[in-house]
């Protein structure tokens, strides 16, 4: 498609308003210039900066090159400074919960989460399938860890993927089964 997609023009009609006609004359001279015309993406679109605003509980990111999981948040307004997110984190790995807080409008890696469905066990390893692309996913025992008991045949899970390295793709990590079931 030749044809221009955005257009930066200049101020807007606000502008015009509180700055009279010889502002806008003065800025009319602005020159156009054309935009890319499709995003630019990265290798790894999945994982995308979060800012600070959009944290929630259940929330997953990633900090200090390790995954967490919101477990708590509070966004703190000081009536002098500068606003910030307090937030009570839990480790994927070592399961450890720590405290940290996040300057307001900071950006943090997010972690994405894919539905898979577990299909079955070969020997030491589970195979998850992605029910839109049948693309499957093994992951060993070790990765999976104590939820191994619960998994069924048919179950849907979600599997977390994080960046570790640049150059790496997303690795998987541990499901995180859905409501089904009762202990989790």
């Amino acid at each position: 498609m030749a044809a221009l997609r955005h257009l930066a023009v200049g101020p807007g009609p606000t502008y015009h308003r509180h700055h009279g006609f010889a502002a806008a004359a003065a800025t009319s001279s602005l020159q156009l210039r054309r935009l890319p015309s499709r995003p630019l993406r990265s290798r790894f679109s999945r994982v995308y900066a979060l800012s600070s605003n959009d944290i929630r509980v259940g929330t997953n990111i990633e900090v200090d090159g390790a995954p967490w999981k919101v477990l708590e948040f509070l966004h703190v307004k000081p009536g002098k400074g500068a606003a910030f997110v307090r937030t009570k984190l839990r480790n994927y790995v070592t399961g450890n919960t720590v405290e940290k807080t996040f300057r307001a409008g900071s950006t943090e890696p997010s972690l994405s989460k894919e539905n898979k469905q577990f299909t079955y066990k070969d020997g030491s390893q589970f195979v998850f399938m992605d029910l839109t692309t049948f693309e499957e996913s093994r992951l060993n025992e070790a990765d999976v860890g104590d939820k191994q008991k619960w998994l069924k045949e048919g179950m849907d899970c979600n599997l977390l993927y994080w960046n570790g390295k640049e150059e790496q793709s997303p690795q998987p990590w541990r499901p995180e089964l859905w409501s089904p079931c009762p202990l989790l």
